[in-house]
């Protein structure tokens, strides 16, 4: 299991002393836990004049005001036994919340449910349910985001996820801050971690992007979102639709040939060199010809050229093989890359 490779020096690879400063540039503001007390008789306290108002009448999971001083105040909702209280995020697909179970307040999770005008979409229901079920098979791992529960309440579908307390990459990437190569060496090495423990599960993650990918208050990896997730067996089996996005799928998605782990270390190649780079690859000229289907006419040259002045050779070299347009010339394992992105690791360390 390559997880065992790089756990044998926990000391090196555990992120201590790398994230100093990694949430400098995170501007969320707190939001304190409302009262489940309160929250049991439709009460919540303003957090601007602190007095208590009923909230029975107003819509749930919207931005509402403070009938006493006319702050905005979020409205939370209670699905199962988890109450909503602060909204994280979210897009076409679905919204995530942070919530709190009511059998223990101290537990925290990011819930995930359908868009308000959407949540009766049976497409949707079946797309946000299969996420949570695949999602549930890779428990357990340490840079893997856990799935506690999921199913539907009252006609609201869900999947209650583990609450990472923490900055997205792409955040970390738009931050004006340089990451040292060995601290975004290390973020790999925890990727291919865990996409090699969903590939022992039997699957092929599929989503790699920075909006996916979690970096918690130690400086560790953690890997969301499960939506595009398939059975290995059921890679060469490829849909009207072209799911994921451009800047890091890989070509043989677009021209519907079987993937495999080299498609996944191709999209890890793209992230890399994002972190690196400070921008993708790919311009968005580019993407219009991706999304079109010339990918034959897009030639990956060195990427050298497109790289800061003075990046190491080597980690030039192992890119430029990460993200080769032909798959049989790219690493073709999780392990053959992460052999030699450990042992260039550890010259960084030295």
């Amino acid at each position: 299991m390559l997880f065992s490779l790089f756990s044998k020096r926990k000391e090196e690879l555990g992120g201590s002393g790398l994230s100093s400063s990694l949430h400098d540039e995170s501007t969320q503001k707190i939001v304190s836990k409302p009262c489940l007390r309160l929250l049991e008789s439709s009460v919540i306290r303003c957090p601007e004049c602190a007095r208590d108002f009923n909230f029975s009448s107003m819509d749930r999971l919207s931005i509402s005001h403070c009938p006493l001083c006319s702050s905005p105040v979020f409205i939370p909702q209670k699905i199962k036994d988890f109450w909503l209280y602060e909204p994280l995020g979210g897009g076409g697909m679905g919204s995530v919340y942070h919530a709190f179970h009511k059998a223990n307040p101290d537990a925290e999770f990011a819930i995930k449910i359908l868009p308000r005008d959407l949540k009766a979409d049976r497409s949707l229901i079946c797309q946000l349910m299969n996420e949570a079920f695949n999602g549930a098979k890779f428990g357990g791992h340490p840079h893997i985001a856990r799935v506690f529960d999921y199913g539907s309440d009252d006609g609201e579908y869900y999947a209650a996820y583990e609450y990472i307390n923490g900055i997205r990459l792409d955040q970390i990437i738009d931050s004006p801050a340089q990451r040292p190569l060995k601290q975004l060496l290390l973020w790999v090495l925890q990727l291919l971690s865990a996409e090699q423990h969903i590939y022992d599960c039997g699957f092929l993650y599929r989503d790699l992007k920075p909006q996916n990918i979690i970096i918690d208050k130690q400086g560790n990896l953690k890997l969301i979102d499960f939506g595009l997730a398939i059975k290995i067996e059921d890679s060469d089996k490829q849909g009207d639709e072209i799911q994921g996005s451009p800047y890091y799928m890989p070509p043989e998605r677009i021209i519907g040939r079987p993937e495999g782990q080299f498609s996944e270390i191709y999209s890890m190649g793209m992230v890399l060199f994002h972190l690196i780079a400070k921008q993708p690859y790919y311009s968005a000229e580019d993407i219009r010809q991706l999304v079109g289907k010339h990918v034959v006419s897009l030639r990956i040259n060195n990427v050298a050229g497109k790289l800061p002045h003075r990046t190491d050779p080597e980690i030039i070299r192992i890119i430029n093989k990460m993200i080769d347009r032909s798959p049989n010339s790219r690493y073709q394992t999780y392990k053959e890359l992460g052999k030699e992105m450990f042992d260039y690791y550890r010259e960084l360390a030295a």
